[in-house]
């Protein structure tokens, strides 16, 4: 009998010492956190569809019936115009499940725009931020039909809203300026563009302008749209180089380009880990991790969920 509860004793300590080790592991190595990559390609995803549609407008080609002209005025050196575009199943934002409204205004002049747009009932981020939308985008032509636009973080309106950023009265040389942050460089290299909180949208309409959904789009870019912080208190920064999608084509991830997270303790330079992951052409949520490093070690070389959709 002594013999028996030994070996009990024996399997609850092994048992135990088991689920610590598990516990420490998981804590050491937890899964990755991609959460601000995922604000920064569902922002600029959203920032890409209404720059394609605004520009569609002033281009006087046909809209999708979801957009309503709400007003229009002509002058000499400018036009404007406000839309109502419905988001829904028939007629849904890239990477996002929302049942809303979009609320776009914009300003035309000689050589780009600059187009608000305002998102009722439609979560671009988690509920918590209260995002509410984006000013002051600034759109330019490039060549063969494609479009540029980018917003930074001081762009991004979260909480309550402001009606009068709806109201934009812009002479041509106002407008110039904006457009001239469009002649920046885009970052190339993912370490860099982590820090500059700045996203650069490409979009290629494909000679289809009314057909939003079978646009190209291209996003540059990184940094934090809202400040996200990971498991272990480090402060999360993201980057994207070449990060492409067609929404007819795929609905769940990007189907090219690199991704980037980097986790810096807070108040140093201390790196707490690197993920870099590649996207592919398989629609199947997911990017695979190429390089990873320190807490986020044991995601090396895995396919991971990004939950984009």
């Amino acid at each position: 009998m002594k013999t028996y509860y030994q070996f009990v004793l024996l399997m609850f300590c092994l048992a135990f010492v088991m689920l610590s080790s598990c516990k420490k592991i998981k804590e050491v190595n937890p899964d990755p956190e991609i959460e601000p990559l995922r604000h920064g390609f569902k922002t600029s995803a959203a920032i890409g569809y209404c720059a394609s549609l605004a520009y569609t407008f002033f281009k006087g080609e046909n809209l999708p019936d979801n957009v309503i002209i709400h007003s229009q005025n002509d002058n000499i050196d400018t036009e404007t115009c406000v839309m109502i575009v419905s988001i829904n199943e028939s007629y849904p934002l890239p990477f996002n499940a929302s049942v809303g409204q979009i609320t776009i205004a914009g300003i035309w002049g000689d050589d780009g725009g600059v187009i608000t747009a305002i998102f009722t009932d439609i979560d671009i981020l988690e509920a918590k931020y209260e995002f509410k939308g984006i000013h002051t985008i600034p759109v330019i032509e490039l060549e063969n039909g494609k479009i540029m636009t980018l917003f930074a973080e001081q762009d991004i309106i979260i909480g309550e809203g402001s009606d009068t950023l709806l109201h934009l009265n812009m002479t041509n040389t106002q407008i110039n300026m904006e457009t001239k942050r469009l002649k920046e460089d885009l970052p190339d290299n993912a370490f860099a563009a982590v820090q500059q909180n700045v996203w650069f949208a490409a979009v290629n309409q494909n000679n289809t302008m009314s057909d939003i959904y079978d646009d190209e789009y291209t996003i540059n870019g990184g940094g934090q749209i809202v400040e996200a912080t990971s498991n272990s208190g480090g402060i999360l920064y993201h980057a994207m180089i070449g990060a492409k999608f067609i929404h007819s084509r795929c609905e769940m991830n990007p189907v090219s380009g690199v991704g980037f997270i980097q986790n810096l303790k807070v108040g140093t330079e201390v790196d707490l880990g690197n993920i870099l992951l590649n996207f592919h052409d398989r629609c199947d949520g997911k990017a695979y991790v190429e390089l990873a490093s320190g807490k986020y070690l044991t995601s090396n070389h895995k396919n991971v969920n990004l939950n984009f959709n």
